[in-house]
């Protein structure tokens, strides 16, 4: 029992210093500790999400993007998850996943600012919509 202590204990810290490093923009301090974090629970909603985090703060976006949707599979009602891999797809050029990822963010949260302002300004970009459109 006092293994597993250890254990939790270690991730805990993990996770800490990991999300510390992200929030003060410090990717490459982040990355490793998260990673080792993740090593261990690879099933952590929060290491997963930070861990995306992080990469894409080091602009590492197909292991963001893979971060992101493991955590979204195991908190699929988390808009914060949903906005960051939009955010990572559009990035990627991926920008009609980014558009589900987007509304997908809103019918969890229909105030998410984030969502809105990224919604509105991917549809306006997106190719071919003003030719789609006819007058009355």
């Amino acid at each position: 029992m006092a293994e597993s202590m250890h254990a939790s204990d270690q991730f805990n810290e993990l996770l800490q210093k990991g999300s510390k490093a992200v929030q003060q923009n410090r990717p490459n301090d982040a990355i490793p500790v998260l990673e080792q974090a993740v090593q261990m629970k690879p099933d952590s909603f929060d290491a997963l999400f930070w861990l995306g985090a992080a990469y894409s703060l080091a602009q590492r976006w197909e292991e963001a993007a893979e971060c992101f949707e493991q955590a979204k599979e195991i908190r699929p009602t988390v808009a914060s998850v949903w906005y960051n891999l939009g955010v990572v797809y559009w990035r990627m050029g991926r920008n009609s996943d980014a558009i589900d990822c987007f509304e997908a963010t809103l019918q969890i949260d229909p105030n998410h600012a984030g969502a809105k302002k990224a919604l509105a300004t991917l549809v306006s970009k997106k190719p071919g919509l003003g030719s789609e459109l006819t007058p009355l």
